[in-house]
């Protein structure tokens, strides 16, 4: 953990002692007769003002710090990337669509850790949503391949600075969003003269393939998922002509990250609990070649 996470999350004790602190170093050298010590008292006194502001006002109340750990949500946010939260926001009204959200994940998210973390995700659903999600895949001739071994097999196509991810959209396959002819996909994968037949995976919201320019790969895992330990609740499971959908029950939310192949996310652990976040992701402030607002 870094010095400014260490500082951004210092917990509620330690910014008491510490302003108790502050304010006993003042009262000590206001007493001496040396200039040096009143300087150094006024210090300690604004440094306490400072932090009580920060930490007991503006901290709980209005906006926090947070650090991103993981790569779950590239290439939105980066391993490193410090980010401001609105803690205000959401009082005022609900998480929506596209709003990229931290809170508290459940112990269900971190098997074997005995005090829950905290998460950043992206609002893909909310109450009253049905939402499904159909796997991308490529075809090359009667073979089908997903998106690990495609990245495998392409990954002489990566940009130097990009993780090779691959992208299926309609007849087209990317990798760091640069496009690869269906030819060179074809040869890549041992079959050079084979048809290729690309089918990008897409997230439906009440029966609507919704955008998302902001994921590194299109999604490679069905949802809701029918079988297996990361089954989804067959409570919030409806049916519709044949079709299986997640419909999303009043105070929960299905949060994924943009990472999407690579994220571990409501998906597998189950939908969130929306008293569970803690405001929206608002601005990137380090580093500084990253200052950006968070869309």
């Amino acid at each position: 953990m870094s010095i400014t996470e260490r500082l951004a999350n210092l917990s509620f004790p330690t910014v008491i002692i510490t302003i108790i602190v502050l304010l006993g170093l003042r009262w000590v050298l206001l007493k001496q007769k040396y200039p040096m010590a009143k300087t150094v008292a006024e210090f300690a006194e604004s440094l306490a003002v400072a932090m009580g502001l920060v930490f007991l006002i503006i901290r709980p109340f209005f906006v926090q710090a947070f650090f991103i750990p993981s790569a779950s949500m590239e290439p939105t946010l980066l391993i490193h990337d410090h980010i401001l939260v609105n803690k205000l926001v959401y009082r005022f009204r609900e998480p929506k669509l596209g709003d990229v959200v931290v809170f508290k994940a459940p112990l269900a998210a971190t098997p074997g850790e005995e005090k829950e973390k905290d998460f950043i995700k992206r609002v893909i659903g909310v109450p009253g949503d049905l939402v499904r999600i159909t796997p991308g895949y490529v075809i090359v001739g009667q073979a089908q391949y997903d998106h690990r071994y495609l990245e495998n097999v392409l990954r002489g196509y990566s940009a130097l600075s990009g993780g090779g991810k691959v992208k299926l959209t309609d007849n087209k396959v990317l990798v760091d969003g640069k496009p690869v002819s269906l030819a060179e996909v074809a040869a890549a994968v041992g079959e050079p003269n084979a048809k290729v037949k690309v089918v990008p995976g897409k997230v439906y919201i009440n029966g609507k393939v919704i955008n998302e320019p902001y994921t590194a790969e299109d999604p490679d895992t069905e949802y809701p998922l029918l079988y297996g330990p990361r089954a989804t609740n067959p409570e919030w499971i409806v049916t519709k002509g044949g079709v299986h959908y997640v419909k999303i029950p009043k105070g929960k939310l299905l949060v994924m990250g943009d990472n999407r192949n690579d994220s571990n996310d409501a998906r597998f652990w189950g939908l969130l609990d929306r008293k569970r976040v803690l405001g929206k992701a608002m601005f990137v402030f380090w580093p500084l070649n990253r200052i950006k607002w968070v869309r």
